[in-house]
Parts: structure tokens; sequence; C-alpha cells
């Protein structure tokens, strides 16, 4: 497949895309081409606050005022960060606090008025397509693939293969809800631990049928186990897994922080992150997931250059390979 920008972009544009998740706000900057037919990114500027907003609709089922306008504020800001560094196409895209929030749409107006640009609410089925869009830079699957983003509030699987169509499975549950309703202790204790991860095997259970030859693992979770294990290569496996628990739950939280350079939020939330890799190893029967920073937000940059405004109508077929037309 030949990739070609569409009226979004051109070889070596800037572009840009703010993620509003469970844990945080997450902007990316990117060069965004085209080289030998195959899309490319080239992160600028990749960086996040966390507001903790999944925690917040949790327990409030909305936004209160100071946690919509610490949103806004923060949103706003990213906006006018990307457009000072030149980025031509600005995306900004909500996930799971958003699918619950019940005021949800007064945060939209609210975010439209102050940047002149929408706030994408995303459904489970367009997140992990903009995903996996994110890790193949918008090739057509040529294997049997598994991606998983194991999210605060929510996690989501998807299944490609060459000539079918990929198949979702969501889950209304990650790292950080999983974490509230299981774990008390700093550390957690091997009880909390084992319920974790009897908990994220129920749940894997439950998602679609396949055979993956390759699974990768996208989102903090596999980033923060890496540097918890201090990994060369960007790989878990069972036993890099089980060797994880036994360093959670021996280590506290703060120590994880000075000694392993893991955020203090990501820290008390990886032994369910560490369960929810676990269970999808066990499920679809792989022997490792590779660890990928790629994300929504590579996807939402490309779906942009390639068919500016119209993506969210046409993702499918990008994440098919077909962007022509």
């Amino acid at each position: 497949m030949t990739v070609t920008p569409g009226a979004g972009g051109t070889s070596g544009t800037i572009g840009a895309a703010i993620d509003v998740g469970s844990n945080s706000i997450h902007l990316l900057i990117a060069a965004v081409g085209v080289d030998g037919g195959v899309a490319y990114l080239r992160s600028l500027l990749d960086e996040s606050v966390l507001l903790g907003l999944g925690a917040i609709v949790d327990r409030e089922g909305s936004l209160p005022p100071d946690a919509g306008e610490a949103t806004v504020a923060a949103i706003a800001d990213y906006v006018e960060r990307s457009r000072a560094i030149g980025a031509g196409r600005i995306t900004l895209v909500a996930t799971e606090p958003f699918r619950r929030a019940a005021n949800r749409s007064v945060v939209q107006a609210d975010v439209l008025r102050a940047t002149g640009r929408p706030l994408h609410l995303l459904s489970h089925e367009a997140e992990a397509e903009l995903t996996l869009l994110g890790v193949t830079r918008g090739r057509p699957a040529t294997d049997r693939l598994l991606v998983m983003d194991i999210g605060g509030g929510s996690t989501e699987i998807i299944l490609a293969a060459p000539g079918s169509d990929p198949l979702v499975g969501a889950i209304p549950t990650g790292s950080s809800r999983l974490t509230s309703a299981l774990v008390e202790h700093d550390p957690p204790s091997w009880f909390e631990i084992n319920s974790l991860r009897a908990e994220a095997k129920r749940l894997l259970d439950g998602m679609p049928a396949g055979h993956p030859e390759r699974g990768v693992l996208v989102g903090g979770s596999g980033t923060n186990l890496c540097r918890l294990m201090r990994v060369e290569s960007a790989v878990l496996d069972r036993d890099r897994l089980e060797k994880a628990f036994a360093a959670l739950a021996s280590t506290p939280a703060a120590e994880l922080v000075a000694t392993r350079g893991v955020n203090l939020r990501r820290a008390r939330q990886l032994a369910a992150g560490a369960a929810m890799a676990e269970a999808v190893l066990l499920r679809y029967e792989l022997e490792r997931l590779e660890v990928s920073d790629a994300s929504l937000r590579e996807g939402a940059i490309l779906a942009a250059w390639l068919v500016d405004d119209a993506w969210p109508e046409r993702l499918s077929e990008l994440v098919a390979g077909n962007p022509e037309g």
C-alpha cells in the first residue's frame, strides 16, 4: 500500500493529538510524513498532566466545576503550545472518563469555545482502532495481531488479521479502577495481588476468541513495567511478570518512584496492569507481549494527516489500509 496524505497535510508536516484519559491529559506533537510509501511519526513533544479524572467521575458521576475548569485549562494550554510549535492539525479526543461523565457535553462545549477545536468522544471501538492505526502506521495486518491498551478506566483489545475486519473487545475496567476495587495496602499484599490476577483472568475470559501470532501492549502499564524490571528489551512474558509481582509485593510505591523512575500514580497501579498483561497472555496463549510506545495519539495524528476532519467517519477504512478516495 502507498500511503498518501489527504487534505490534512503533506509529507513532513506537524500534527498534534491531545488525549483526555482516566489518569492524565496527554499531549503528543509529532512530525508526520511518508518514507518509501510508509507513514512515519517523529515525536517533537510528548508530555502529560495527571488529573485523575476517572476517579473523580467514579465518585461524582460527573466532572465538578473545578475538575471541568482544570480539564479545559490543560487542553487549552496544550492547544496553544501545539500551535506555537507549528502543528497544522490538532486533534482532541476523550476516552473512558468522558464516556461516563453526565456533564461531558458541557465540558466539550467549553473546550470548543476555549480552543476552536472539537473534543471527540471516542467509543471503545474507535479508541481501539486509533491505537491499532498508531501501532501499524496505517499498514494492513500482515500477521494475526493482538493490540492491548490498558488504560486507567478501561481496557481495549483489538484483533487484526490479513483480509479480515478487526475485532474489538472492551472491558470497562483498567488499572486504576481495578486497583481501587481490590488493593488497600502499599505495597500490595500477595492476597491482593492474587485477587487482581483472578479478576483480570475472569475479565479477559470474556474477550473475543482469536489465535494471534503476535501481541503488542501499549500504554503506561507496559512501559512502566519494563522500567520496573530494568529490562533492555521491551518485552513482557510470564516469567518477567512473575518477577514484577514479587518486586511490587515487596516495594512501597514511594521507593519505586525513587529507585525505578516510575510515576507515583502509576506505581500504585502497576500490579493491576501486570495482572491484565498476564491474563491476556493466558487467554490468547501468547508467549510474550511486545511493549510499544505507540498509542491512540499516534493514530489520531496519522488519521487527521490522511483525511483531515473526516477521520471519525473514515476510521474503519484507514485501519484497513485504504486511505485514498
